[in-house]
């Protein structure tokens, strides 16, 4: 299968989010690129900070820019590749601050759990114990973020309210200790209308043409698009089955092909009954298969090695996602195989 990446389209579509938002926005780029390819997509894109979740991508991505790189979920354990490579670690607890003095970690931000209960410290008072923990150790603190559970308004109103309180305490106590210097705050683009007095956003789906709750005003561009090729063409009589265990029966007479790519390279079998396209036409998946998916249709002009796209602009990743019963972002990293071929426009 091909992942096709439109590189031109991610950068218009931070070009977008920023005009729109007037800040400078971190491209969160982790989980390969959400799929995109992290090499690729990280030597490209220009942006004025870049978010992954590991170390390993955060060296990754340090090999191409010197702007900063910021891990979401660092790990004691690979601390030292923060010192090494000057990444900043999003810190949310002790139990990191004290590996990342005794390591001597240059810079940080703290991380505050304002209610998606996953990573960060919950309280005012506990953040400003991290923060004087980290500046008592020579650890710069630089910055402090949360991550939002939702987007509903009432519910950002309320983290908001407790991330200032947070953000409050830590000034305090960067003041107490004599740091000069802005400590900047940054939050999620799911509330980009909410958080005008923080000073960046993550972008993470929106990046790759997807809204997620906050509208800009402008149409964004889906970067990704997923292609295969007919494997074999057969005609099949009512009654016949395709698949194991015969998963589906004809009703009439049909075209069915056999398409290379299957549930080892992102097309799961929840899909079964979802449309593909053919020559400008719409087909339906009818079974898949490890490393084949049946397609069936009406038609009966179709030939072996004829293209097929599985995602598009029109057949997206909303759309697949339905089918799945899940979100967008599984489904982009989901085409994230070993054995797909990656193809870079733009």
């Amino acid at each position: 299968m091909k992942v096709r990446i439109d590189v031109h389209a991610i950068r218009h579509n931070l070009k977008a989010l920023r005009l729109a938002w007037g800040k400078p926005l971190v491209f969160m780029c982790k989980a390969d690129a959400y799929g995109h390819g992290l090499r690729r997509v990280a030597r490209e894109i220009t942006a004025d900070c870049y978010g992954v979740a590991t170390e390993n991508e955060g060296v990754l991505v340090r090999s191409y820019t010197k702007a900063p790189v910021l891990i979401t979920a660092p790990k004691k354990s690979e601390a030292a590749l923060c010192r090494r490579y000057d990444l900043i670690p999003l810190i949310g607890s002790f139990s990191y601050a004290e590996e990342a003095v005794r390591l001597g970690l240059k810079r940080c931000h703290i991380k505050v759990d304002s209610g998606m209960h996953r990573l960060g410290v919950s309280s005012p008072k506990e953040a400003a114990r991290l923060a004087e923990k980290l500046l008592n150790g020579g650890v710069r603190v630089e910055g402090v973020c949360t991550h939002y559970k939702s987007g509903e308004e009432d519910t950002i109103d309320e983290q908001n309210r407790r991330f200032d309180r947070a953000v409050a305490a830590v000034r305090q106590s960067a003041a107490w200790k004599g740091q000069n210097g802005k400590i900047i705050t940054h939050v999620t683009a799911v509330g980009a209308e909410k958080a005008s007095a923080y000073d960046l956003l993550r972008v993470g789906l929106s990046s790759y043409g997807y809204h997620t709750g906050a509208s800009i005003g402008t149409p964004l561009e889906k970067s990704m698009r997923i292609e295969s090729e007919i494997l074999s063409v057969k005609r099949i009589k009512k009654g016949m089955t395709l698949g194991y265990a015969g998963a589906f029966r004809a009703a009439k007479d049909l075209t069915a092909c056999t398409v290379l790519g299957g549930y080892a390279d992102g097309v799961e079998r929840s899909e079964v009954g979802r449309t593909v396209l053919c020559g400008g036409r719409r087909a339906r998946i009818a079974a898949v298969c490890m490393d084949t998916f049946e397609m069936v249709t009406e038609r009966v002009d179709l030939k072996a090695g004829q293209r097929v796209i599985i995602m598009t602009d029109t057949i997206d990743a909303n759309y697949i996602a339905k089918f799945r019963k899940t979100i967008p972002y599984e489904v982009l990293v989901g085409f994230d195989r070993p054995r797909a071929e990656y193809i870079y426009d733009g």
